[in-house]
């Protein structure tokens, strides 16, 4: 074993300062600032908190009076009347309580969400005295089975948004706005369709989200039964029509393409993030997951290939990523097709292998040698036999998908990988050309009614269409939506819709399973229609209901009676069951057409490479979507999965493209300002003349020359939350296209602050933290046993020497024995409870946290921000280091090459309620505590607020509200547009003040609706109180429960009172990868026992002795070894001398004296001291 060797001072003697690494020599770092370790950064991480979060008050003691002196005499005047009780006579729920309805005993209701563009998801709400409170997925769905997206949970707060439309409103020509009924436009309705009826609808177009429901599509089919020539638009604003298109060239008609990725042995990704978008991401991602995981030596894993352009989910757990522009991917794809083909050698495909031979082979495509492409494309013939599979992306064309689909059959993976079913017209249909012909018959006149149900084209339709313009023409139109909306605002009628919550419909997944969608609480602005009821309106029924709308349409299905017994026995078990399984049978799978496919293989021209004045833009969606969840705290607060930025969309480039273009920020690549908020230089992105202003932000891992622009953003009409946050990027982006060639990027006026998590938080000085292995490694050393030697300090056999190979990655391998001065009572060594202490009786909870799994996808995050009721404090909030999140997810790039780092790694972290918990000892009044448990709990009430815990916390997981974020509407409910914090660039500090310092009963409280989200059995935290992740306490105290009353477990052999698996914590439920594991840590069972017991766990800072209950397992890497490998030598071989690269320094100190250069070095035993 190593031991630490403790050397002089090196004052007077300065050594070149090495970077914190590995024991692999792997180098990691958060972001391009850590990377270049400036002064000035340093300065900011070295802070207690971060720059801004301990400061109040940001104005004059002068400025402070005056505006002080105001609100107090406004106070005067606002609380003269408020301090009475109420006239009106109050009603106790317990009057008239429904029988199955307990207090404090939430009821659970399966539902379905549809997704834009097709496809659903299974959901199961949790509802507290009759109010949906959380949503988690649906254990039955096949597509969830119990995963959820961040946009699933996240509508949970779309239903109780203030900001929703409460009742029409109907704009009249000469009174302007006025408030209406639904009966006022049901009166309008029946006198002003009927003019269509003679026409046969001429003049009358529907423009209605693209979306799989079969009671919608019913209720369109009656529509079109009574106007015929009317006209049906589909819109889905970010759809691409690569694979629709690409499919029906390959096949002969346009299908729905299916992975079952668990069969997968080799992925070639060529741009797509299957893990984390598309209808059937979550499903992918699991699959994929499963097969990423290794627990013995020679556990079979598979290989993931990805080209992309721009830093994904996906490509962040690549064995091999590859970063291109999108013509550069297509390029890829051809050669690998070229080699593929006339390798293989499919049945019918000679026209199409001398096509792909005759286009030349390229010595590099990209930063891609092309022994490089050969060497994919022999792992991948190599499991030609249904083992591996090539997946195409949104931003690549027609012509390379139906390539792909050429590739999958010579590999033999049609049928067993890749399935493909039948599209139905509508979402078969081009959304881009429909909504261009629509746009041009709005020009002729042609337009007489327009009726937009749950879309949003004045906002979102196609640049250079002139859409808006022409809509505000248009004699009548009508805009049903649940949220506030620009088309709404432009219409003649706007009409409030029901949540999905709140109605009854219907959801086809893209697997056919189909599901019902139930109300779990009745409209919340009542009376309000559903889209169905209100097409069923329009259609001729005078008094449409959900209910039987939706019955009517399963059971025409179903070929059944919906009155008979045989019916409300399906339909029972559907709304139990929350969906009905798809048919084994879909009919037949058309073949691959060859010969079509080489036909589309003429049409791809040679490109030549993007380049700083020719830049390729690829279009992607963000947390907001296609800006339909803008107004939604929670995504806007949720960081960007690549960069960590949020409430902002700005343009990423890679470091190399910023300077080349002159793009780069103040200092550099250090961002950093002396206040430490971080500012991006304002660019011009010009696309067919098409130009609009946005900031732009450097992102490691982005091609050069190629530029990702994030659609979603820019609202001006939606909400107090949304409102002026970011910028409508749909304004330079064509109709269908999912990227563009020839674009300029220029040097803008000003700098835009942004708000940015990728610093915030950070465990400085710290190495280790994320850790990998290659699998040729870990297959040599995970089946050996441990060893014995004496510890050359102690002089003794310890048990340190039993680690697993993941903490002989760390620094516990060059430690001596963690030995604490103060020994705890309750723990009789390292490893085990002092026996008969309460530690030694079940349960003892813990987690393993997956890193060879984990995407980074921030689902957990808004899950736990949903269960525990944790506000979002703002982009302001945000950019001083206020977050609330209880959960982050720390990104790290590794490798010394700052423009392409070799991985990415996601590391979420929360309380890892330690046994040894630094936090506990420096509160003076014992607000935080070690539970019974071994939780780490917080009595809020004792709290005083005086951040010890925080500064002592290694991990930096304790969040402390600074203001009442729970108690008032987000930024006060003041003008969201006002701009009070000093800016980098100086500003007369007597105009500063903070909008937080107003008096609370002079802000705007939270309104009722939205204190309705929150779970009754999670404390609201007031200004002042600490808070973190309390590994969902309630939830264990509801299990106890449940078990206890429902004798669930009464085995005499059982261990705990809670079986393992009877509940999960909230992040656990809604991970989409089942990286995140929770149990009893005693008992021998469980499957957490069996992670943290696996050679790959370590836990993390481990060697300060803190003894976290959460643990981590270690990436296992599978890199192909003829293209590259990560580890360069044996990682678990300590004979050699490749630790003297590892060292463990003081980062503070190093920036501040210059006599510092190295404290701690680890050495061979045989090295000596460093002088």
């Amino acid at each position: 074993m190593s031991t630490i060797d403790q050397c002089p001072s090196t004052r007077g003697k300065i050594l070149p300062a090495t970077e914190p690494q590995t024991p692999t020599g792997m180098r990691h770092w958060r972001s391009v600032e850590e990377f270049s370790q400036t002064p000035e950064f340093r300065e900011f991480v070295e802070r207690e908190f971060p720059s801004g979060a301990s400061e109040m008050l940001e104005a004059s003691r002068r400025t402070f009076v005056k505006l002080m002196g105001a609100s107090l005499a406004l106070a005067g005047a606002a609380t003269i009347p408020g301090c009475r009780r109420t006239d009106r006579r109050v009603m106790p729920y317990s009057r008239d309580v429904p029988e199955d309805i307990i207090p404090g005993r939430p009821l659970y209701y399966a539902t379905a969400m549809t997704l834009p563009g097709g496809g659903a998801e299974g959901l199961l709400v949790e509802t507290h005295t009759g109010r949906p409170t959380h949503i988690e997925g649906n254990p039955l769905h096949p597509i969830n089975q119990g995963a959820s997206s961040i946009w699933s949970v996240a509508e949970i707060l779309n239903l109780y948004d203030p900001d929703r439309l409460k009742f029409p409103v109907y704009h009249n020509p000469s009174r302007g706005k006025l408030v209406a009924t639904w009966d006022d436009f049901k009166a309008f309705a029946e006198r002003h369709f009927k003019q269509f009826d003679e026409v046969r609808g001429q003049g009358l177009v529907f423009v209605v989200e693209k979306k799989s429901s079969p009671t919608r599509d019913a209720m369109r089919d009656r529509v079109l039964a009574r106007w015929p020539e009317a006209k049906w638009v589909a819109w889905n604003p970010v759809e691409t029509r690569g694979e629709i298109e690409g499919s029906r060239i390959a096949t002969g008609s346009p299908r729905r393409l299916r992975y079952d990725l668990s069969k997968a042995n080799v992925v070639l990704s060529l741009d797509s993030n299957f893990m984390a978008e598309g209808p059937d991401s979550i499903r992918n991602a699991r699959a994929f997951a499963a097969t990423r995981r290794v627990k013995t030596a020679n556990d079979a894993m598979s290989r993931l290939y990805v080209a992309e352009s721009s830093p994904t989910a996906t490509g962040s757990l690549a064995d091999h990523r590859f970063r291109l522009s999108p013509s550069q991917i297509t390029a890829l794809a051809v050669a690998v097709a070229q080699r593929m083909i006339a390798k293989a050698g499919p049945a019918g495909a000679g026209e199409l292998q001398s096509l792909l031979a005759g286009r030349g082979a390229a010595e590099t495509i990209g930063t891609i040698p092309a022994k490089h492409v050969e060497e994919i494309v022999d792992d991948l013939l190599t499991h030609r036999a249904g083992k591996a599979v090539v997946i195409a992306g949104p931003s690549q064309p027609p012509a390379v998908h139906a390539l792909v689909l050429a590739m999958n059959a010579a590999l033999n993976s049609l049928g067993t990988i890749v399935t493909h079913d039948a599209m139905s017209s509508e979402l078969a249909s081009d959304s881009g050309a429909a909504i261009t012909e629509l746009s041009q018959s709005m020009g002729r006149g042609e337009v007489k009614t327009l009726v937009c149900i749950g879309t949003n084209p004045v906002y979102d339709a196609p640049a250079g269409l002139g859409f808006a313009e022409k809509f505000s023409h248009i004699e009548t139109t009508v805009c049903w939506s649940v949220g506030n909306t620009e088309t709404a605002d432009a219409s003649t009628w706007a009409l409030n819709g029901t949540h999905f919550l709140e109605s009854w419909g219907d959801t086809e997944a893209w697997d056919g399973t189909l599901a019902a969608t139930q109300p779990m609480i009745s409209p919340l602005y009542d009376p309000a229609l559903s889209e169905i009821e209100l097409l069923a309106l329009l259609a001729g029924e005078q008094s449409p209901d959900g209910y039987t709308l939706v019955t009517q349409t399963w059971a025409e299905r179903m070929s059944l009676d919906r009155d008979s017994k045989a019916f409300e026995k399906l339909w029972r078990r559907v709304l139990h069951d929350g969906m009905m399984p798809a048919p084994a049978s879909r009919g037949q799978q058309p073949a691959v057409n060859f010969g079509a496919i080489a036909g589309a293989v003429r049409t791809l021209g040679s490109t030549s490479d993007p380049t700083p004045d020719a830049l390729e833009v690829v279009f992607t969606t963000g947390n907001t979507w296609d800006g339909r969840h803008a107004n939604n705290g929670w995504l806007q607060e949720l960081p960007d999965v690549a960069s960590k930025v949020v409430w902002q969309n700005p343009a990423y480039v890679s470091p190399a493209t910023a300077k080349a273009l002159g793009l780069e920020p103040k200092g550099g690549i250090d961002p950093y300002t002396k206040q430490q908020i971080p500012q991006a230089r304002v660019g011009v992105l010009t696309i067919d003349q098409r130009r609009m202003e946005l900031p732009v932000w450097i992102l490691p891992g982005m091609p050069d020359n190629t530029v990702r622009v994030v659609l979603g953003y820019g609202r001006t009409v939606c909400g107090h939350v949304g409102t002026g946050v970011g910028s409508n990027t749909y304004a330079v982006r064509g109709a269908g296209t999912g990227s563009a060639r020839g674009a300029t990027l220029t040097s803008g006026s000003g700098w835009a602050d942004m708000a940015s998590t990728q610093n915030h938080w950070s465990m400085e000085s710290r190495t280790s933290i994320v850790r990998a292995a290659d699998k040729k490694y870990w297959d040599k050393h995970a089946g050996k046993g441990p060893k014995r030697n004496p510890d050359a300090i102690y002089g003794e056999k310890v048990a340190v020497d039993e680690l697993s190979l993941a903490e002989k990655l760390g620094e516990l391998s060059h430690t001596p024995p963690n030995r604490s001065i103060y020994n705890n009572p309750l723990n009789a060594s390292p490893m085990e409870p002092a026996h008969g202490s309460v530690y030694s009786q079940n349960p003892q909870w813990g987690m393993s946290i997956d890193l060879a799994s984990c995407t980074g996808c921030g689902v957990c995050t808004i899950a736990c921000q949903s269960e525990n009721n944790i506000p979002i404090v703002g982009e302001r909030e945000v950019a001083k280091g206020r977050e609330m999140h209880w959960i982050r997810v720390d990104r790290y790039f590794t490798g010394d090459d700052l423009n392409n780092p070799e991985n990415v790694f996601m590391q979420p972290v929360a309380c890892v309620h330690c046994e040894n918990a630094p936090c506990e000892t420096v509160c003076p009044v014992n607000a935080t505590v070690h539970g019974p448990e071994g939780t780490n709990n917080m009595a809020y009430n004792r709290c005083i607020g005086t951040r010890y815990c925080a500064n002592n916390c290694p991990y930096k997981v304790r969040r402390f509200n600074f203001f009442d974020y729970s108690q008032v509407r987000h930024q006060g409910g003041l003008d969201p547009k006002y701009v009070g914090k000093r800016t980098a660039q100086g500003s007369d500090k007597s105009l500063d003040f903070n909008q937080n310092l107003i008096p609370p009963r002079l802000r705007a409280k939270v309104d009722e609706i939205a204190k309705m989200q929150r779970n009754p059995n999670v404390t609201v935290r007031s200004r002042g109180v600490m808070e973190k992740c309390t590994y969902c306490i309630q939830r264990v105290n509801r299990a106890r429960q449940e078990v206890k009353v429902r004798k669930i477990w009464t085995e005499p052999d059982q261990i705990g009172p809670i079986p393992d698996g009877f509940f999960k914590t909230a992040c656990q439920a809604a991970c989409p990868t089942e990286s995140i594991v929770f149990g009893d840590i005693l008992d021998p069972k469980a499957k957490v026992v069996e992670e943290r017991n696996s050679q790959r766990s370590y836990m993390l800072l481990g060697y300060i002795n803190t003894r976290p209950r959460t643990t981590y397992a270690m990436r296992i890497r599978n890199p192909n070894a003829n293209i590259a490998t990560y580890d360069h030598h044996d990682p678990f071989d300590h004979g050699g001398g490749h630790h003297a690269s590892t060292t463990f320094i003081d980062q503070n100190r190093k920036s501040r004296e210059t006599g510092y250069a190295l404290s701690l070095r680890v050495l061979d035993g045989s090295a000596g001291v460093h002088a």
